[in-house]
């Protein structure tokens, strides 16, 4: 009982800082849009939004915890 306990705490918490790919998504339109549409640079956006949207997560759930 406890151990699956321990599991959903991992789980939850692991799908609250793994981006999703529809806001990853979103993050690298903004960079390309940025850029001024230029093309070629797909995986570097991808990428870089991907950082950018952990970064978010990670300082969301350090004011939350800080809040408590």
């Amino acid at each position: 009982m406890a151990r699956q306990g321990v599991l959903k705490a991992f789980s939850e918490s692991e799908a609250s800082t793994t981006p999703k790919s529809e806001e990853i998504a979103r993050v690298a339109y903004e960079l390309f849009a940025q850029r001024g549409c230029e093309h070629g640079h797909d995986q570097e956006d991808w990428f870089r939004a991907e950082q950018i949207v952990r970064q978010r997560r990670r300082s969301q759930k350090q004011q939350i915890a800080n809040s408590r």
